[in-house]
Protein backbone atom coordinates (compact mmCIF):
# COMPACT_ATOMS: atom_id res chain seq x y z
CA UNK A 1 0.00 0.00 0.00
CA UNK A 2 1.03 3.50 -0.42
CA UNK A 3 1.93 5.68 2.31
CA UNK A 4 -0.90 6.38 4.78
CA UNK A 5 -3.26 4.32 3.42
CA UNK A 6 -3.69 2.01 6.41
CA UNK A 7 -1.54 -0.70 6.29
CA UNK A 8 0.08 -0.30 9.78
CA UNK A 9 -3.78 0.06 10.84
CA UNK A 10 -4.62 -2.91 9.42
CA UNK A 11 -1.60 -4.64 10.95
CA UNK A 12 -2.49 -3.53 14.19
CA UNK A 13 -6.13 -4.99 13.75
CA UNK A 14 -4.10 -8.44 12.58
CA UNK A 15 -2.29 -8.89 15.56
CA UNK A 16 -4.76 -7.18 18.58
CA UNK A 17 -7.95 -8.56 18.14
CA UNK A 18 -9.53 -11.96 18.26
CA UNK A 19 -10.61 -12.81 15.26
CA UNK A 20 -9.48 -16.79 15.68
CA UNK A 21 -7.17 -16.66 12.75
CA UNK A 22 -3.05 -17.89 13.84
CA UNK A 23 -1.73 -15.43 11.41
CA UNK A 24 2.42 -14.55 10.98
CA UNK A 25 2.91 -11.20 10.55
CA UNK A 26 6.54 -9.95 8.82
CA UNK A 27 7.76 -6.14 8.62
CA UNK A 28 10.57 -4.64 7.43
CA UNK A 29 11.03 -3.46 10.77
CA UNK A 30 9.05 -2.35 14.24
CA UNK A 31 7.94 1.08 14.12
CA UNK A 32 6.66 3.50 16.36
CA UNK A 33 2.99 3.13 15.25
CA UNK A 34 3.12 -0.86 16.48
CA UNK A 35 3.40 -0.55 20.38
CA UNK A 36 4.91 -4.11 21.19
CA UNK A 37 8.29 -5.75 22.39
CA UNK A 38 10.03 -8.62 22.11
CA UNK A 39 13.11 -10.44 22.54
CA UNK A 40 15.76 -10.87 20.54
CA UNK A 41 16.30 -14.34 18.45
CA UNK A 42 20.23 -14.91 18.10
CA UNK A 43 21.03 -17.25 15.60
CA UNK A 44 23.10 -20.24 15.45
CA UNK A 45 26.24 -18.39 14.43
CA UNK A 46 25.55 -15.65 17.13
CA UNK A 47 24.25 -13.46 14.16
CA UNK A 48 20.63 -10.91 15.36
CA UNK A 49 18.40 -11.84 12.38
CA UNK A 50 14.77 -11.66 13.73
CA UNK A 51 12.58 -9.81 16.52
CA UNK A 52 9.66 -12.28 17.57
CA UNK A 53 6.32 -11.40 19.90
CA UNK A 54 3.55 -14.18 20.25
CA UNK A 55 0.77 -12.09 21.20
CA UNK A 56 -2.55 -13.37 22.95
CA UNK A 57 -4.88 -13.45 19.80
CA UNK A 58 -1.93 -16.63 18.46
CA UNK A 59 -0.85 -14.45 16.15
CA UNK A 60 3.38 -14.38 16.05
CA UNK A 61 5.58 -10.66 15.03
CA UNK A 62 8.20 -10.53 13.89
CA UNK A 63 10.76 -8.22 12.04
CA UNK A 64 13.45 -8.62 8.90
CA UNK A 65 16.55 -8.25 10.17
CA UNK A 66 18.44 -9.80 7.57
CA UNK A 67 16.84 -11.43 4.19
CA UNK A 68 13.26 -11.72 3.85
CA UNK A 69 13.65 -15.88 2.57
CA UNK A 70 15.94 -16.37 6.14
CA UNK A 71 13.09 -14.75 8.08
CA UNK A 72 10.60 -17.04 6.15
CA UNK A 73 12.69 -20.50 6.65
CA UNK A 74 12.83 -19.68 10.28
CA UNK A 75 9.23 -18.94 10.38
CA UNK A 76 8.40 -22.46 8.85
CA UNK A 77 10.39 -23.76 11.64
CA UNK A 78 7.47 -22.80 14.07
CA UNK A 79 4.76 -23.52 10.62
CA UNK A 80 2.84 -25.75 14.01
CA UNK A 81 2.57 -22.00 15.74
CA UNK A 82 0.42 -20.05 12.26
CA UNK A 83 -1.45 -21.08 9.29
CA UNK A 84 -0.81 -17.66 7.68
CA UNK A 85 1.47 -15.55 7.12
CA UNK A 86 1.42 -11.11 6.55
CA UNK A 87 4.27 -9.54 4.71
CA UNK A 88 3.80 -5.93 4.99
CA UNK A 89 6.33 -4.08 2.96
CA UNK A 90 6.83 -0.48 2.59
CA UNK A 91 4.62 2.47 1.29
CA UNK A 92 7.13 2.64 -1.87
CA UNK A 93 8.28 -0.80 -1.96
CA UNK A 94 8.00 -2.22 -5.64
CA UNK A 95 5.95 -5.80 -4.83
CA UNK A 96 7.86 -7.69 -7.91
CA UNK A 97 10.95 -8.86 -6.56
CA UNK A 98 8.52 -10.23 -3.32
CA UNK A 99 6.11 -12.41 -5.46
CA UNK A 100 8.91 -13.60 -7.98
CA UNK A 101 10.54 -14.74 -4.82
CA UNK A 102 7.95 -16.42 -2.98
CA UNK A 103 5.92 -17.52 -6.09
CA UNK A 104 9.11 -19.04 -7.81
CA UNK A 105 11.29 -20.35 -4.38
CA UNK A 106 10.77 -24.26 -4.83
CA UNK A 107 12.00 -25.10 -1.57
CA UNK A 108 10.13 -22.38 0.21
CA UNK A 109 6.76 -23.68 -2.25
CA UNK A 110 6.95 -27.22 -0.70
CA UNK A 111 5.75 -25.21 3.05
CA UNK A 112 4.50 -22.26 1.78
CA UNK A 113 2.54 -21.27 -1.06
CA UNK A 114 1.65 -17.60 -2.35
CA UNK A 115 -1.68 -17.41 -1.43
CA UNK A 116 -2.63 -13.50 -3.18
CA UNK A 117 -0.84 -10.00 -3.07
CA UNK A 118 -2.91 -7.63 -1.16
CA UNK A 119 -3.19 -3.69 -1.88
CA UNK A 120 -4.61 -1.12 0.41
CA UNK A 121 -5.81 2.74 -0.97
CA UNK A 122 -6.47 5.43 0.58
CA UNK A 123 -9.90 6.49 -0.82
CA UNK A 124 -9.61 9.46 -0.10
CA UNK A 125 -6.08 11.08 -1.96
CA UNK A 126 -5.82 7.61 -3.95
CA UNK A 127 -6.61 9.33 -7.40
CA UNK A 128 -4.13 11.94 -6.64
CA UNK A 129 -1.63 9.90 -6.12
CA UNK A 130 -2.48 7.59 -9.87
CA UNK A 131 -2.57 11.01 -11.45
CA UNK A 132 0.98 12.33 -9.83
CA UNK A 133 2.54 13.10 -12.60
CA UNK A 134 6.30 11.44 -12.55
CA UNK A 135 9.59 12.59 -14.56
CA UNK A 136 10.17 10.73 -18.04
CA UNK A 137 11.02 7.17 -17.22
CA UNK A 138 10.25 7.39 -13.34
CA UNK A 139 6.96 5.19 -12.13
CA UNK A 140 4.06 5.76 -10.75
CA UNK A 141 4.15 3.41 -7.33
CA UNK A 142 0.74 4.02 -6.68
CA UNK A 143 -0.02 2.70 -10.16
CA UNK A 144 2.19 -0.03 -10.00
CA UNK A 145 1.05 -1.12 -6.43
CA UNK A 146 -2.71 -1.36 -8.04
CA UNK A 147 -0.88 -3.51 -10.98
CA UNK A 148 0.13 -6.09 -8.77
CA UNK A 149 -2.68 -6.46 -6.97
CA UNK A 150 -4.85 -9.64 -6.74
CA UNK A 151 -6.94 -8.45 -3.85
CA UNK A 152 -7.70 -4.37 -3.64
CA UNK A 153 -9.11 -2.78 -0.17
CA UNK A 154 -10.28 0.84 -0.58
CA UNK A 155 -9.74 1.72 3.01
CA UNK A 156 -11.46 5.70 4.34
CA UNK A 157 -14.11 4.78 2.02
CA UNK A 158 -16.24 7.03 4.81
CA UNK A 159 -14.09 9.66 3.71
CA UNK A 160 -15.72 9.77 0.21
CA UNK A 161 -19.33 10.05 -1.71
CA UNK A 162 -20.61 7.29 -3.19
CA UNK A 163 -19.61 9.18 -7.08
CA UNK A 164 -16.22 9.82 -5.77
CA UNK A 165 -16.16 5.86 -4.86
CA UNK A 166 -17.78 5.21 -8.39
CA UNK A 167 -14.41 6.89 -10.09
CA UNK A 168 -11.79 5.65 -7.98
CA UNK A 169 -13.17 2.38 -8.73
CA UNK A 170 -13.54 3.08 -12.40
CA UNK A 171 -9.50 4.06 -12.86
CA UNK A 172 -8.32 1.54 -10.19
CA UNK A 173 -10.71 -0.79 -13.27
CA UNK A 174 -8.53 0.57 -15.52
CA UNK A 175 -5.22 -0.29 -14.53
CA UNK A 176 -6.15 -3.72 -12.79
CA UNK A 177 -9.01 -5.49 -14.38
CA UNK A 178 -8.75 -8.90 -11.86
CA UNK A 179 -8.65 -7.79 -8.58
CA UNK A 180 -11.52 -7.70 -6.52
CA UNK A 181 -11.98 -4.30 -4.81
CA UNK A 182 -13.57 -4.26 -1.33
CA UNK A 183 -14.60 -1.14 1.01
CA UNK A 184 -13.20 -0.68 4.56
CA UNK A 185 -12.96 2.12 7.50
CA UNK A 186 -9.93 1.86 9.29
CA UNK A 187 -8.46 -1.13 7.65
CA UNK A 188 -11.02 -3.41 9.20
CA UNK A 189 -12.65 -5.81 7.10
CA UNK A 190 -13.40 -9.62 7.28
CA UNK A 191 -10.23 -11.35 7.23
CA UNK A 192 -11.96 -13.81 4.70
CA UNK A 193 -11.56 -11.06 1.79
CA UNK A 194 -8.04 -11.25 1.99
CA UNK A 195 -7.19 -15.17 3.29
CA UNK A 196 -7.05 -17.95 1.35
CA UNK A 197 -7.76 -16.31 -2.36
CA UNK A 198 -5.41 -18.79 -3.99
CA UNK A 199 -4.92 -15.87 -6.61
CA UNK A 200 -2.07 -18.20 -8.11
CA UNK A 201 -4.10 -21.66 -8.22
CA UNK A 202 -4.50 -23.11 -11.02
CA UNK A 203 -8.09 -23.51 -10.91
CA UNK A 204 -8.53 -19.75 -10.06
CA UNK A 205 -6.47 -19.22 -12.91
CA UNK A 206 -9.42 -20.65 -15.44
CA UNK A 207 -11.60 -17.51 -14.22
CA UNK A 208 -9.09 -15.58 -16.65
CA UNK A 209 -11.64 -16.33 -19.09
CA UNK A 210 -14.63 -14.18 -17.54
CA UNK A 211 -12.16 -11.81 -16.94
CA UNK A 212 -11.32 -10.92 -19.99
CA UNK A 213 -14.80 -10.40 -21.28
CA UNK A 214 -15.11 -8.45 -19.07
CA UNK A 215 -12.49 -5.89 -19.24
CA UNK A 216 -12.88 -2.40 -19.98
CA UNK A 217 -12.92 -1.01 -23.34
CA UNK A 218 -9.66 0.69 -24.00
CA UNK A 219 -8.69 -3.23 -23.61
CA UNK A 220 -8.67 -3.51 -27.39
CA UNK A 221 -10.23 -6.94 -27.58
CA UNK A 222 -10.07 -8.72 -30.01
CA UNK A 223 -13.05 -11.32 -29.84
CA UNK A 224 -12.42 -13.76 -33.01
CA UNK A 225 -12.48 -17.28 -32.97
CA UNK A 226 -10.03 -18.58 -30.73
CA UNK A 227 -8.45 -22.01 -29.09
CA UNK A 228 -6.91 -22.77 -25.75
CA UNK A 229 -6.10 -26.44 -24.13
CA UNK A 230 -4.53 -27.80 -20.95
CA UNK A 231 -2.17 -30.58 -20.59
CA UNK A 232 0.10 -31.06 -17.86
CA UNK A 233 3.39 -28.72 -18.62
CA UNK A 234 4.88 -27.20 -15.52
CA UNK A 235 7.43 -24.24 -16.87
CA UNK A 236 8.77 -21.42 -14.85
CA UNK A 237 10.04 -19.15 -17.48
CA UNK A 238 13.17 -17.82 -15.31
CA UNK A 239 15.16 -15.51 -17.63
CA UNK A 240 16.36 -12.07 -17.79
CA UNK A 241 15.02 -8.55 -19.31
CA UNK A 242 17.29 -5.83 -20.62
CA UNK A 243 16.09 -2.19 -20.72
CA UNK A 244 16.25 -1.69 -24.57
CA UNK A 245 16.05 1.78 -25.89
CA UNK A 246 12.96 3.23 -28.44
CA UNK A 247 14.04 2.13 -31.27
CA UNK A 248 13.25 4.42 -34.08
CA UNK A 249 9.80 4.93 -35.45
CA UNK A 250 8.34 2.75 -32.56
CA UNK A 251 4.80 2.69 -32.52
CA UNK A 252 3.48 5.45 -30.07
CA UNK A 253 0.75 4.14 -27.92
CA UNK A 254 -1.71 6.52 -26.40
CA UNK A 255 -1.65 5.24 -23.18
CA UNK A 256 2.62 5.11 -22.61
CA UNK A 257 2.08 7.71 -19.70
CA UNK A 258 0.11 5.48 -17.32
CA UNK A 259 -0.65 1.92 -16.09
CA UNK A 260 -3.32 -0.14 -17.51
CA UNK A 261 -4.64 -3.60 -19.04
CA UNK A 262 -5.19 -4.65 -22.16
CA UNK A 263 -6.11 -7.82 -23.54
CA UNK A 264 -5.90 -10.07 -26.98
CA UNK A 265 -7.55 -12.92 -28.36
CA UNK A 266 -6.81 -14.70 -31.12
CA UNK A 267 -7.80 -17.79 -32.57
CA UNK A 268 -6.52 -21.34 -33.47
CA UNK A 269 -4.16 -23.62 -31.37
CA UNK A 270 -0.49 -23.32 -31.01
CA UNK A 271 2.53 -25.68 -29.69
CA UNK A 272 3.91 -25.48 -26.71
CA UNK A 273 7.47 -24.95 -28.22
CA UNK A 274 5.64 -21.85 -30.18
CA UNK A 275 4.05 -20.47 -27.00
CA UNK A 276 7.54 -20.08 -24.85
CA UNK A 277 9.43 -18.60 -27.97
CA UNK A 278 6.57 -15.92 -27.66
CA UNK A 279 6.93 -15.16 -24.28
CA UNK A 280 10.66 -15.25 -24.84
CA UNK A 281 10.65 -12.77 -27.04
CA UNK A 282 8.09 -10.35 -25.67
CA UNK A 283 9.57 -10.96 -21.65
CA UNK A 284 13.78 -11.83 -22.14
CA UNK A 285 14.49 -10.70 -25.50
CA UNK A 286 12.15 -7.42 -25.32
CA UNK A 287 11.69 -8.02 -29.65
CA UNK A 288 7.95 -7.91 -29.38
CA UNK A 289 7.31 -4.32 -27.99
CA UNK A 290 10.73 -2.87 -26.59
CA UNK A 291 8.86 0.12 -25.02
CA UNK A 292 6.29 -1.09 -23.05
CA UNK A 293 7.02 -2.88 -18.97
CA UNK A 294 4.99 -6.08 -17.65
CA UNK A 295 4.02 -6.22 -14.75
CA UNK A 296 1.47 -9.56 -14.56
CA UNK A 297 -0.41 -11.39 -17.04
CA UNK A 298 -2.52 -14.52 -17.18
CA UNK A 299 -4.13 -16.22 -19.72
CA UNK A 300 -5.61 -19.08 -21.15
CA UNK A 301 -3.95 -21.27 -24.07
CA UNK A 302 -5.00 -24.45 -26.77
CA UNK A 303 -2.74 -26.67 -27.90
CA UNK A 304 -2.41 -28.60 -31.37
CA UNK A 305 -4.07 -32.52 -30.85
CA UNK A 306 -4.28 -31.50 -26.58
CA UNK A 307 -7.66 -31.99 -25.04
CA UNK A 308 -7.08 -29.85 -22.23
CA UNK A 309 -6.74 -26.21 -21.45
CA UNK A 310 -3.35 -24.31 -20.20
CA UNK A 311 -3.30 -21.50 -17.82
CA UNK A 312 -0.27 -18.87 -18.19
CA UNK A 313 -0.22 -16.91 -15.05
CA UNK A 314 3.60 -13.95 -15.41
CA UNK A 315 4.89 -11.50 -12.94
CA UNK A 316 7.57 -9.47 -14.60
CA UNK A 317 9.91 -11.67 -16.60
CA UNK A 318 8.93 -14.77 -14.99
CA UNK A 319 5.94 -16.96 -16.64
CA UNK A 320 4.20 -20.02 -15.90
CA UNK A 321 2.44 -22.23 -18.06
CA UNK A 322 0.27 -25.31 -16.38
CA UNK A 323 -2.07 -27.96 -17.43
CA UNK A 324 -5.71 -26.61 -15.74
CA UNK A 325 -7.23 -30.14 -15.61
CA UNK A 326 -10.38 -28.68 -17.15
CA UNK A 327 -10.99 -30.10 -21.05
CA UNK A 328 -12.28 -28.41 -24.16
CA UNK A 329 -15.86 -29.80 -25.00
CA UNK A 330 -15.17 -31.19 -27.92
CA UNK A 331 -18.98 -32.11 -29.00
CA UNK A 332 -22.25 -33.22 -26.71
CA UNK A 333 -25.83 -31.39 -26.33
CA UNK A 334 -23.28 -27.98 -26.95
CA UNK A 335 -21.72 -28.95 -29.66
CA UNK A 336 -17.52 -28.57 -29.87
CA UNK A 337 -15.94 -26.14 -28.20
CA UNK A 338 -14.35 -23.43 -30.11
CA UNK A 339 -10.09 -23.29 -28.73
CA UNK A 340 -8.39 -20.06 -28.55
CA UNK A 341 -6.03 -18.17 -27.14
CA UNK A 342 -6.76 -14.58 -24.69
CA UNK A 343 -4.08 -13.44 -22.72
CA UNK A 344 -4.75 -9.57 -20.19
CA UNK A 345 -1.50 -7.95 -20.00
CA UNK A 346 -1.34 -5.26 -17.02
CA UNK A 347 1.66 -2.75 -17.91
CA UNK A 348 3.35 0.27 -19.22
CA UNK A 349 3.39 1.01 -22.72
CA UNK A 350 1.27 -1.97 -24.27
CA UNK A 351 -0.20 -2.12 -27.37
CA UNK A 352 -2.70 -5.27 -27.60
CA UNK A 353 -2.53 -4.68 -32.43
CA UNK A 354 1.27 -5.18 -31.92
CA UNK A 355 0.88 -7.96 -29.55
CA UNK A 356 -1.89 -9.92 -31.46
CA UNK A 357 0.17 -9.20 -34.74
CA UNK A 358 3.46 -11.38 -32.77
CA UNK A 359 0.63 -13.73 -31.64
CA UNK A 360 -0.12 -14.77 -35.18
CA UNK A 361 3.61 -14.22 -36.25
CA UNK A 362 5.00 -16.83 -33.78
CA UNK A 363 2.36 -19.05 -32.06
CA UNK A 364 1.88 -21.08 -35.84
CA UNK A 365 -1.63 -21.05 -35.10
CA UNK A 366 -4.35 -23.15 -36.88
Amino acid sequence: GFLGSGKTTLVNYVLTHHHGKRIAVIQNEFGDEIKLEGAMVVGAEGDQRHEWLELPNGCICCSVKDDLVLTLEALVERRDSFDYVFIETTGLADPGPLINSLWLDEDLEASLYLDAVVTIVDSKYFLMALAEEKEEGAINEAQRQVAFADVLIANKSDLVTNAEFKLLEERVRDINVFAPIYRSEFSVLPLEHILDVAAFDIKNALNVDATIDSAPADADCDHTHCDHDHAHSHDHGHGHSHASPSPAGAKANPHDSRIHTVSVRVEGSTDMASLKQWFAALLWDQDVLPTCTMYRLKGIASLHGDPNKYIIQGVRENFDIQASGEQWRDGGKEGAEERYIKLVFIGKGLDADVFRKAMTKILKLR
